[in-house]
């Protein structure tokens, strides 16, 4: 289920609405390494501003700079948003799912 909708803003696309809520849970799991969760925060509202496509390659670039760990789910997640953008390379590129753990 994604985060609720902030107010005034209109409903985000599918792919938006992914990418927005894997990492707003990364980042809730992360609270406590404040530039990870920083960054995951720039990702989310990329997708409240209508950058999906930017918010996709900033996710996978997060993940591989800090080496955040994905859980299994948020990465089947991450790969659907992708498909639905024609962005696989956003996750493939940075190595990704090196990044993935069971959980």
């Amino acid at each position: 289920m994604s985060p609720p909708q902030p107010p005034g803003k209109h409903p985000l696309d599918p792919a938006g609405a992914i990418i927005r809520s894997v990492a707003s849970r990364m980042a809730r799991r992360l609270a406590g390494r404040p530039l990870p969760v920083g960054a995951l925060s720039s990702v989310m509202e990329l997708t409240e501003n209508d950058e999906t496509e930017m918010a996709m390659d900033e996710i996978g670039r997060v993940i591989e700079y800090y080496r955040l760990p994905v859980l299994r789910a948020e990465y089947g997640e991450l790969l659907l948003a992708a498909e639905q953008l024609d962005s696989l390379d956003s996750l493939t590129d940075t190595g990704v799912e090196r990044f993935v753990v069971d959980g």
